[in-house]
């Protein structure tokens, strides 16, 4: 079953590839009912900051916990950008 809703742009946010992967699949799954397209993958708030650069997303999903620049952090940043862009927090 298709739909007509315009594709998600995901920008996901793990420091464990593993996590990322799961949660580029998890989208896949839904697929038929909320397209996706990933914008990016980024292992820390650091780098999803970088991607975030060149790249425009709907919504930004990520952990909590990661070195350099957790989850938190990174909401932070993002609030004072572009009010609007989503986060979730994913914990595996």
């Amino acid at each position: 079953m298709s739909t007509d809703f315009a594709p998600l742009s995901v920008l996901i946010v793990d420091d464990e590839a593993p996590a990322r992967d799961r949660l580029r699949d998890l989208l896949g799954d839904i697929a038929d009912t909320q397209p996706t397209r990933i914008a990016g993958m980024a292992a820390s708030g650091v780098e999803a900051l970088a991607v975030l650069e060149r790249e425009p997303v709907d919504l930004v999903l990520t952990d909590i916990r990661m070195p350099a620049m957790d989850g938190i952090e990174l909401a932070r940043h993002l609030g004072s950008r572009d009010s609007r862009r989503r986060v979730s927090w994913c914990r595996g």
